[in-house]
């Protein structure tokens, strides 16, 4: 057996650390969280959505500025 057990007195998982200044972080930072997602009525799946059919368009400008075939003599 490996010398490098795992103690598993010593693994947290959410709800089980009775530390209170630790669940105050948290709980400050999932509200920081919290207040920017409702910040804007958009979605984050709309908001890639969104920035995608911007490079799309930018890609499509782009194709659209190159000058047409010369003719050949």
């Amino acid at each position: 057996m490996s010398e490098n057990t795992i103690d598993p007195n010593t693994l947290t998982s959410p709800h089980t650390v009775d530390d209170p200044e630790l669940e105050r972080q948290r709980a400050e930072q999932a509200a920081v969280r919290e207040a920017e997602s409702r910040a804007t009525e958009e979605t984050k799946f709309a908001e890639l959505r969104r920035e995608e059919e911007g490079d799309r368009s930018s890609a499509a400008q782009i194709v659209g500025d190159v000058p047409a075939p010369r003719e050949e003599r």
